[in-house]
């Protein structure tokens, strides 16, 4: 557990929230410049890869790491029981350490349009150098044929039997159509996650300090500029002053740190008797995510062979490869994600698997709320999947269902499940998308880039809050809308594209 003993007094620049972003800020601001950098992560710091302390499951990269976890809930939607989990790693790294590794950069288009959002200085041709410099430091490779799974394999013959085409890149930018295994973080089995690719080389500089098992609960204020930070550290509540604060908690985390700090909705603040630090509508009030849904397939015999010979032999990841492609809805690019999932039991070994549809264009938009002041309490997270009152998403992942209905139906699927899954009518597709919407795990826009004179921007497209001097939010919570690719690669984009304009 970190002390207090180990926290500089004369600090720069402290960012609060050590995961895919704020690890790589850390590292990029401590490495290029002299600057006092201070990172605070919740979770534990395992330190560097050589001294061997990381927990084996963070670094597998077989399957989805789950040890580590904010336990985030909510409901997905309305006509929802059961809460639904929403997956957040607390550990160095964030989610880059507990995540599928794909690493996907999006759609030409999704950057063209955040200048028209408010967001200039973030088109394509802007961002494409920091995507580049993420993609080498994270070690982002294409997989190799031979790597291709026996399922991810049925999964992509019977794609390509359904028409639709191999890509060598799916990651180009201006192709909308296609199935390809992902391009990914991984090295020799390893989940290269953000501490790895940014902490590390620079771990015994002098003037960066890694701070774990600490909590932020709320940014300090005085006279419109951020001083301090109040945070508890082995349940002791400890202020950390500094020049400049960036928030790095994720768009779960960064407005409910806001929040707590009497930044955000008036009203949101004082219905829990919080004292009103500056009114800034926005926070929390632009969450969105990719709305996906799962169909289960049943066992089979034939394929649980192969994949038990092919684990004597090399890797099975539970996620591989991918779809993208258009609903009827899509006006531009692809707003479609369908992609094959396994897992083995660790009991019986036993595969199940899945093909799963998401909407990567989603037009719904939920919110982040408090819960309570309580910065051990999780914030109240309305995804609001759904929501759009033109249906929009809920069309596109209509139709995403009736593609993966016919994809069962190819002879790659048939020959290893038997015959494909009765024809459903459109009502009835439209009623089990209802009744299964999930999350695709890329939260976005809670926190989001934009003018100041667009009532739900929170930051500007230098990533500081409106109105405030000294706070930054550098995390997935400022994209102005959440683009059409895991988000991962462009959380460690924003790091690289923001270092330069934080340490002016």
């Amino acid at each position: 557990m970190a002390g207090t003993h180990s926290i500089p007094s004369d600090i720069d620049i402290l960012i609060c929230g050590g995961g895919t972003a704020g690890a790589a800020l850390a590292g990029i601001i401590a490495r290029d410049t002299d600057l006092q950098v201070v990172l605070l992560e919740a979770g534990p710091d395992y330190g560097p890869l050589a001294t061997g302390q990381w927990p084996a499951d963070a670094l597998n990269a077989i399957e989805i790491c789950r040890s580590h976890q904010w336990a985030y809930y909510g409901i997905a939607h309305p006509s929802h029981t059961q809460p639904t989990g929403y997956d957040r790693a607390r550990i160095i790294g964030g989610c880059s350490s507990h995540n599928g590794c794909v690493a996907l950069s999006g759609a030409r288009a999704d950057y063209d349009a955040w200048p028209g959002l408010g967001a200039p200085g973030w088109d394509w041709a802007s961002v494409t150098p920091a995507f580049e410099r993420a993609k080498r430091q994270l070690r982002v490779r294409s997989v190799a044929d031979n790597e291709i799974t026996p399922w991810q394999r049925v999964f992509v013959d019977g794609c390509i039997a359904h028409g639709i085409p191999w890509t060598d890149d799916l990651d180009n930018p201006d192709e909308n159509v296609g199935v390809g295994a992902s391009p990914v973080n991984i090295v020799d089995g390893m989940r290269w996650n953000t501490a790895l690719a940014y902490i590390d080389p620079v771990r015994e500089r002098p003037n960066l300090r890694v701070v774990g098992d600490c909590l932020v609960d709320r940014v300090v204020m005085e006279n419109g500029r951020a001083v301090a930070v109040d945070a508890l550290i082995d349940d002791t509540s400890v202020r950390i002053a500094a020049r400049r604060i960036v928030l790095s908690a994720g768009a779960y985390g960064s407005p409910a740190v806001l929040l707590r700090s009497g930044i955000g909705p008036t009203d949101e603040m004082k219905r829990l008797g919080i004292a009103v630090t500056h009114p800034l509508a926005g926070v929390g009030q632009a969450l969105a995510d990719h709305p996906a849904v799962n169909l289960r397939l049943d066992r089979s015999d034939s394929l649980q062979t192969r994949m038990t010979d092919a684990s004597s032999c090399g890797w099975l990841p539970d996620e591989q490869t991918l779809v993208k492609t258009r609903s009827s809805r899509c006006a531009e690019a692809f707003d479609l994600h369908l992609y094959a999932v396994s897992g083995r039991s660790p009991a019986t070994g036993i595969w199940d698997y899945m093909v799963c549809v998401a909407c990567v264009e989603p037009w719904s938009h939920g919110t982040v709320t408090l819960a309570s002041t309580n910065p051990k309490d999780a914030p109240v997270i309305d995804h609001g999947f759904l929501s759009d009152p033109d249906d929009h998403d809920l069309d596109v992942l209509a139709d995403g269902v009736e593609l993966a209905a016919g994809l069962l139906a190819t002879a790659p699927f048939t020959g290893s499940f038997g015959p494909s899954l009765e024809t459903l009518s459109r009502e009835e597709i439209v009623e089990f998308v209802r009744a299964a919407v999930g999350i695709y795990y890329h939260p976005a826009g809670s926190c989001r880039m934009g003018s100041a004179d667009d009532p739900l921007a929170v930051v500007g497209p230098d990533g500081r809050v409106h109105g405030l001097d000294n706070l930054w939010v550098c995390d997935a919570s400022i994209f102005p809308r959440v683009m059409r690719a895991n988000t991962n690669l462009p959380a460690a984009m924003l790091a690289e594209h923001l270092a330069s304009t934080i340490t002016q």
